[in-house]
């Protein structure tokens, strides 16, 4: 008997650590590299433009107040002043067309991450200096996380930093998020994003994982008995 339950234990084991490695995870990171048609990387265009008239990228729904920015991109061409701001991956990044405010992205998988910075105008006067990010269910807020943006200026490029959103993974029925905007002044109102990170499924935790196991075991254990066998 005891060596029966160890072999059914055993076994339940082995199906929880099936189920652990087939149920991951799956990461989607929006570049905005990839898109079909990006602006030369000294201008900017609309995501929309980029991605052939259409604000699905990735499987998730972008706002249209998404810009693309190339990292040669400078609002001062002249002079010339910065780059308007740096990308965490090659050569573009998405900014708030226009210093809007509130964008919108909509999906059900959980935002675990992106990179944020403060734009650079003419060298002497940076964008937002800071950025909110609300987790969404509808019209519901269901968690946000506040990130603050350098706001020393040095007249060069900002720094872009990692926005951990990872506590999303806590939350259940998300339908997107809001990225809100806080400004110094009335002129200072962008900031610059990249890699956005998304997880589209969460794993079960390991002890869901093992009662799944045993249940499964004693399902196959019944069936293999034979009709009429001792109970």
């Amino acid at each position: 008997m005891q060596s029966s339950l160890s072999r059914n234990l055993f076994a339940a084991a082995g199906v929880a650590a099936f189920l652990a490695g087939n149920v991951a995870c799956a990461t989607v990171i929006a570049t905005f590299d990839d898109l079909p048609a990006p602006p030369k990387v000294d201008s900017s265009s609309s995501l929309q433009l980029a991605n052939k008239n259409s604000l699905s990228y990735q499987g998730i729904t972008w706002d249209d107040g998404f810009d693309v920015v190339g990292d040669e991109h400078r609002v001062d061409t002249v002079t010339p002043g910065p780059f308007y701001g740096k990308p965490h991956s090659p050569h573009y990044f998405v900014t708030n067309q226009g210093g809007a405010d509130g964008l919108l992205i909509t999906t059900d998988m959980v935002l675990t991450g992106a990179w944020f910075g403060p734009n650079e105008y003419f060298g002497f006067g940076r964008g937002a200096d800071g950025i909110t990010i609300v987790a969404l269910s509808g019209a519901t807020e269901l968690g946000s996380v506040t990130h603050a943006l350098d706001p020393v200026d040095t007249g060069q490029t900002a720094p872009i930093e990692f926005v951990d959103t990872s506590a999303f993974l806590g939350l259940s029925g998300i339908t997107g998020y809001r990225i809100d905007r806080h400004v110094p002044n009335e002129f200072q109102v962008n900031w610059v994003a990249d890699d956005f990170q998304f997880e589209s499924a969460q794993a079960p935790n390991p002890p869901t994982l093992v009662l799944t196991g045993i249940g499964l075991v004693a399902l196959l254990g019944m069936w293999r008995r034979p009709s009429g066998s001792p109970r």
